[in-house]
């Protein structure tokens, strides 16, 4: 019964997804066929997509590394590289509905190198709700350089906030809960995974630093696809870093592959009105801009990840002697 309910589960959201790709896809592309913006056709510069990519890589780097750092904490001694190469190939698993199978490979990935299931599965899903917290601050904090947002991303702000708050308070929990489990089943018992709240506030830390890399290469891809040159300013650069921000964080909550078509739907939102501002252009014509930059920087964003992954994949890690001849 408990099975026939898992698959029914799943196969609701995989609709769900279906349908919400499918409706933003056609909104897409209703958008790209009005009339103004085929007045304007985009022109693309391809030099700017290259740093687009690195800084989107290195931004996930950030967010690696403080993953193995949480891996360590927990007595999971994994070099950066192995940890790096477990990160990086595990985000072919987001693109599965039910979001489970990224920590699914990490945990199949780091069992030869003597890594229990438990450790990583838990320090996986802190690692992505820290980094997915930071962001949530940095939009929280920068929304007033996005100008006026529509009220349908405007409305449902208030969930990046509940977001902003969650590994902090999941980890406090995770210390109670952990404690109270050592007394109950003894000193002898092995300890429950609990991530240190020092070491969750420094995560938020290092993942604000990775969504400013983000940002960055949200920053390149305008560039790409500007009509017009754009200065470099501050104020410009801190409303690209809260669209990259409200945008991920969005597609991380919305029940659909890699969160395909909500970060779409909220960055190409987020970008609108200030294209219509900062180009001086006519409303369809920064809508559509919108639109082809959001779907450009989705591009842009896979083909690095899957060839690092790849990369990373093909790079096979030393296996501790004491584990070279033990069945995997």
């Amino acid at each position: 019964m408990l099975l026939n309910r898992k698959r029914i589960w799943l196969a609701v959201k995989t609709i769900l997804a279906l349908v919400i790709i499918a409706l933003v896809a056609r909104q897409f592309a209703t958008i790209l066929r009005n009339d103004d913006f085929q007045k304007h056709p985009v022109t693309l510069q391809w030099e700017w997509l290259v740093p687009s990519g690195l800084l989107y890589l290195g931004a996930h780097s950030c967010w690696g590394y403080f993953w193995v750092r949480l891996l360590r904490s927990q007595g999971c001694h994994v070099s950066v590289m192995a940890g790096l190469r477990a990160y990086f190939v595990s985000q072919f698993g987001k693109y599965i509905p039910g979001k489970v199978a990224v920590i699914v490979m990490r945990t199949e990935m780091l069992k030869p190198l003597g890594c229990a299931r438990l450790p990583v599965a838990v320090t996986a899903t802190y690692e992505t709700l820290t980094s997915m917290a930071a962001g949530a601050f940095l939009a929280l904090l920068l929304l007033p350089y996005l100008g006026a947002l529509p009220e349908e991303v405007s409305r449902r702000v208030v969930w990046v906030g509940v977001i902003a708050g969650l590994p902090l308070g999941l980890g406090l929990v995770n210390k109670i809960v952990a404690k109270a489990a050592s007394r109950s089943k003894g000193p002898d018992a092995r300890p429950l995974p609990s991530p240190p709240v020092l070491l969750l506030m420094q995560g938020l830390l290092q993942g604000a630093f990775g969504w400013c890399l983000l940002g960055l290469s949200l920053a390149c891809t305008i560039r790409a696809l500007a009509p017009q040159p754009l200065e470099w300013t501050w104020p410009s650069y801190f409303g690209d870093l809260a669209a990259a921000a409200l945008s991920y964080v969005a597609g991380f909550v919305v029940p659909t592959p890699g969160g395909l078509g909500g970060r779409e739907f909220v960055l190409q939102k987020a970008l609108g009105l200030r294209f219509e501002q900062v180009f001086t252009i006519g409303a369809e014509q920064a809508i559509g801009l919108s639109v082809v930059v959001a779907l450009v920087l989705r591009l842009v964003w896979t083909v690095a990840e899957v060839l690092l992954a790849v990369a990373l994949y093909l790079w096979k890690p030393s296996v501790p002697d004491h584990l070279a001849n033990q069945p995997v």
